[in-house]
């Protein structure tokens, strides 16, 4: 799904509206809360734990969770637009726990991911981690995770690098 087609956020390259004022602020407030929460994690976060949260979220996900298109569009929209302005660090894994924490409390089973990108792969010849969260195969936070090779996953399965999700990443 193309996000700068949706009606739910500004299209791509777009500011926004005064109609988005609204939930801008909504979801800015609430996005700030959880990077905020998720950098603290972060600071005791070691790498093992991550299978951990993401069996956790499964093992507390409603069944039908109760998570509208609207409403993950614009927490894909705004976590990393935040993200950008803040003056502590807060790439692509502290995204993805963020991401994580909001989306259960709607009782959505989520996942965060790592890969890697090996120095032949890259555009600058360095090694390169990533983290991303996969919410029913879509990507959530990370951008585009094509070039990057997973190592780390309860699924094993990679979305769909063709899809858009129209988030940014610093990573």
């Amino acid at each position: 799904m193309n996000l700068a087609q949706s009606p739910h956020i500004p299209a791509e390259g777009q500011k926004p509206k005064p109609k988005d004022i609204l939930w801008l602020l909504r979801y800015g407030v609430r996005g700030l809360w959880e990077l905020i929460r998720a950098r603290v994690i972060f600071a005791r976060l070691e790498a093992k734990a991550i299978p951990e949260r993401n069996r956790e979220s499964k093992n507390h996900a409603a069944v039908q969770p109760n998570l509208g298109d609207a409403q993950l569009d614009r927490i894909i929209y705004v976590l990393p637009r935040i993200s950008d302005r803040l003056p502590w660090r807060s790439d692509c894994l502290v995204q993805a726990v963020a991401a994580q924490n909001w989306l259960s409390t709607f009782g959505a089973a989520s996942e965060i991911q790592i890969g890697v990108e090996l120095p032949n792969d890259s555009k600058s010849g360095e090694f390169g981690a990533h983290a991303w969260l996969l919410y029913k195969e879509r990507v959530v936070t990370g951008g585009d995770i094509a070039q990057y090779h997973l190592i780390l996953s309860d699924s094993r399965l990679k979305p769909d690098s063709n899809a858009k999700d129209g988030s940014e990443s610093r990573n």
